[in-house]
């Protein structure tokens, strides 16, 4: 099989750090929420990204290169690439759109990209063997299963993407701001809504929530490939049994 990117991103934003200057524009429950999560330095956020790494290289069934789109000094395996980007806003995960632009450089490979808090669990093959434009999984909660979330995303990179996702994006960084209040998933229902493919059907059970799914069980599913913790707690804070094996 052709090599593919996988990829994450990490910069110092109101996701991952108690920056007073953006979090002031929270609402209070994501300031809660952050003041759960805990501040995360750059020694905290380079071990999520060789966590993610290790994991991705440990259950992955074809080459791949990985790339963590960062302008942050981050101490980080020897074999992942530190790629620098622009920053067009600074608003929740919006910074993260500049994958499906060209400018990007990944063009013409299928891309895969994973939240740093995502922990991988299992052979990632009903993942990386899609090859489409565009695959999402379904928002975890119950009775909002229509809506596309953005935490575990596979592209094809090129110039559809960019048209469809960047150049809308690009062209008016303020509008969409307005539209999604700094969340990537509204750009993505936004865009994508009509023609997206999802993990519950490409690959059934492989995408799990810790809080929806995991938080009462001792053991994985058989099926699982990638648990996400989104919200909190992350995964460092997490003291089950099964983690250990998975996240270090």
């Amino acid at each position: 099989m052709d090599e593919m990117y996988v990829i994450c991103f990490y910069w110092e934003g109101e996701r991952w750090h108690s920056n007073p200057n953006v979090s002031e524009s929270a609402d209070p429950s994501f300031r809660r929420m952050l003041q759960r999560a805990g501040n995360v330095d750059l020694k905290m956020a380079s071990h999520y990204v060789d966590n993610l790494f290790h994991g991705v290289s440990r259950f992955a069934n074809r080459p791949f290169k990985f790339i963590c789109f960062t302008n942050e000094d981050l101490q980080v395996d020897k074999s992942i690439e530190l790629r620098r980007f622009p920053l067009h806003t600074d608003r929740g995960v919006l910074p993260r759109v500049y994958m499906f632009s060209q400018e990007a450089g990944l063009e013409n490979r299928q891309v895969l990209c994973i939240d740093l808090d995502v922990v991988v669990v299992g052979d990632l093959s009903p993942l990386m063997n899609y090859e489409g434009l565009f695959c999402a999984r379904s928002k975890f909660k119950p009775g909002e299963e229509w809506k596309l979330d953005g935490d575990v995303m596979s592209f094809r990179a090129g110039e559809e993407a960019d048209r469809l996702f960047w150049q809308p994006f690009i062209k008016d960084v303020d509008a969409a701001v307005k539209l999604t209040n700094g969340r990537e998933r509204y750009w993505v229902r936004h865009v994508a809504d009509d023609f997206a493919d999802r993990w519950d059907k490409v690959a059934p059970g492989a995408v799990l929530s810790y809080k929806r799914h995991m938080i009462k069980r001792s053991r994985l599913p058989e099926e699982a490939v990638l648990v996400s913790c989104h919200g909190t707690p992350r995964p460092h804070q997490i003291r089950a049994d099964w983690i250990k094996d998975y996240w270090k």
